[in-house]
């Protein structure tokens, strides 16, 4: 029987994953940093970062002292990445791949996934196909995190009706206006997100798609202890909050059952 869903369907533009655009719109945000950093400092080990991007959290942490690597998909991304880190002074490795398959032939103590960014695997199968990859790449005893957002569909509703502008500057100068609308796909549970781009000094504006797959709280619990996880901890935000119904987070600490 053929799913009524095609996944191929997905995607988040080009440009939205263009390095300059990200690390204009994104770098000096730092609100997770504490959390991340305070878990790598407590395992003491090997830390692993997938869809580091630009490296928005690598690079401090690895200023920090923490024994990083980085992996990503994006080739902008991951110049942008390596280029910071040699203006910090830092060495960390940055590889090229798809976290569905990678494969870098060493263990971790932990491994996050920062960002929302699980939330661009639009299948339950490729999310299956990251736990074991993740699985595949822990040590003994070692912890995966990862945070996304808690939908509410009725921020999704209000954003079909009434878009949400915000503004940010590129690297030259120029001002970017984006208006966002959002269009809930509930057959995929996909919030397919248009962000209309105005660049100060061109005529036109262009769309762009961030389509953000919705995994809603008890789906994501099954998900992980189905495919051998236990969830240690589960908050609602970076401060440690736990989870409730108003939480605008789901931030996971999970390690591999132990058999």
């Amino acid at each position: 029987m053929s799913s009524l869903v095609n996944p191929n369907q997905y995607g988040v533009s080009d440009l939205i994953h263009n390095g300059i655009y990200y690390d204009a719109l994104n770098f000096s945000n730092s609100h997770d940093l504490p959390f991340y950093a305070k878990y790598c400092k407590q395992v003491r080990g090997a830390v692993l970062e997938l869809c580091c991007g630009t490296g928005r959290l690598t690079i401090p942490l690895a200023k920090d002292g923490v024994k990083i690597t980085g992996l990503d998909f994006t080739p902008s991304m991951l110049e942008m990445a390596r280029n910071k880190a040699l203006q910090a002074g830092v060495d960390v490795p940055f590889f090229q791949s798809d976290m569905r398959d990678f494969e870098l032939n060493k263990k971790f103590d932990l491994i996050f996934i920062p960002f929302n960014s699980l939330q661009n695997t639009y299948t339950v199968n490729d999310v299956q196909s990251i736990l074991r990859r993740v699985q595949h790449h822990l040590n003994a005893g070692g912890l995966f995190i990862f945070d996304i957002f808690n939908p509410c569909i009725e921020l999704m509703v209000d954003r079909s009706r009434t878009p949400h502008e915000f503004r940010y500057r590129l690297p030259n100068g120029r001002e970017v206006k984006v208006t966002e609308t959002c269009r809930y796909d509930a057959a995929g549970q996909v919030n397919r997100v248009t962000w209309r781009q105005h660049i100060e000094g061109e005529e036109m504006a262009t769309d762009h798609g961030l389509d953000m797959r919705c995994y809603f709280p008890l789906e994501m619990d099954a998900l992980l202890r189905l495919c051998g996880w236990e969830i240690v901890d589960k908050f609602g935000d970076f401060n440690d909050r736990q989870f409730e119904s108003n939480s605008s987070k789901q931030i996971f600490v999970c390690r591999p059952i132990a058999l």
